[in-house]
């Protein structure tokens, strides 16, 4: 294939080692755009469930329900991706719902859409570390008694377990 000699196997050399870099280049931008639809689909995720379970929330409570499901992320009890966390079977209201995927608020889609980007991009800077639970404070779940409470943001109370 090539011919033997000093100079041509450096060019031999050369030739693969610029083959092998396009190759990897075109791996990373690949890898590039698998991440950044990835990042898109966890953040899509995210905020469905601020939109589903917070929308008419202050920001410090549409933050604080995306506190929640991040948390939940980083736990071993949960899934690890906030797509899995958000449709684990009977964990959040919204996504039992039959309209689960119906956004009828364009202000309130937006406004989430802001807070889960901004909350996935900078999970350290959330509030309630460790919360993994939260419902209406109109309701009581049987499950609240056995966690400890941590927090109330606007109409919800927060737990960790």
């Amino acid at each position: 294939m090539y011919k033997t000699g000093p100079t041509v196997s450096l060019l031999a050399a050369l030739h693969c080692v610029a083959w092998l870099g396009l190759a990897v280049g075109a791996l990373g931008i690949a890898s590039q755009r698998a991440s950044h639809a990835y990042v898109s689909l966890e953040v899509g995720c995210l905020a469905l469930n601020i939109y589903h379970e917070a929308r008419g929330e202050s920001h410090d409570g549409q933050v604080a329900v995306a506190a929640v499901t991040l948390n939940r992320m980083q736990s071993a009890s949960y899934p690890d991706t906030v797509c899995g966390v958000v449709w684990q079977p009977r964990q959040f209201s919204g996504t039992r719902q039959s309209v689960r995927h119906i956004r009828r608020d364009p202000l309130a889609r937006a406004s989430v859409l802001a807070v889960a980007e901004q909350a996935y991009a900078t999970p350290r800077e959330l509030p309630l570390k460790g919360a993994t639970h939260f419902h209406a404070n109109q309701v009581t779940p049987d499950w609240s008694h056995q966690l400890h409470l941590v927090g109330e943001i606007g109409n919800h109370l927060f737990y960790e377990s």
